[in-house]
């Protein structure tokens, strides 16, 4: 190779470098952005609906086992003493604020009509089974307001984006058909009103 060829080569060398490395710090800094402005924030977002499918899936079986209770108070109990609670807090950035429970009453003959009761023998006589309202569908309804957490949260002082900076408040609500339909022997007592 002669003296030409290799001075050639050498400014060529140098300019493609040049090129290159122009070329690979704007990419770097597309991928820079790309990442901290769609992959991560996305990311961070897509744990959301996890979390709140499987704290849906809690409350949906929760309810279905207090509609199977022998009687409404043995419900109302069975809600407060239970670890309801900590079975949503074990799915872990799924926090429940309040629980309700309350049982509906809807006229079968007049489906507009319903009563709605938050503590048990408080569903009055025309509701009852053989009531002026009757034939009833009796529904047992839990309703939880919770906050789910993304993966991570920035703090920025004096700034509330709900899944960005705090967490995502959430109204959860199931219902499931209250079961025993049946009346105490001994009291007379309607097991949906007991």
């Amino acid at each position: 190779m002669c003296k030409t060829e290799i001075k050639r080569s050498n400014r060529s060398r140098e300019q493609r470098s040049e090129a290159g490395s122009s070329q690979l710090s704007e990419f770097g800094a597309a991928i820079f952005l790309l990442f901290s402005c769609v992959v991560i924030p996305l990311f961070d977002l897509s744990v959301v609906p996890v979390r709140l499918g499987l704290g849906k899936s809690i409350v949906n079986n929760r309810v279905h086992q207090l509609a199977q209770s022998e009687c409404l108070s043995d419900a109302f109990k069975a809600l407060q003493e239970g670890d309801f609670h900590n079975g949503l807090t074990k799915i872990g950035g799924f926090t429940a604020k309040s629980t309700q429970l309350s049982l509906i009453a809807t006229s079968v003959k007049n489906p507009d009509q319903t009563m709605i009761v938050d503590r048990p023998g408080a569903l009055s006589s025309d509701w009852l089974p053989g009531g002026n309202k009757g034939p009833c569908l009796y529904r047992l309804d839990l309703t939880v307001d919770a906050e789910i957490e993304p993966l991570i949260t920035a703090k920025v002082p004096g700034v509330q984006i709900p899944g960005l900076t705090r967490a995502i408040p959430f109204h959860l609500r199931e219902e499931s058909n209250w079961e025993n339909m049946g009346c105490d022997p001994l009291s007379g007592e309607f097991f949906v009103n007991k």
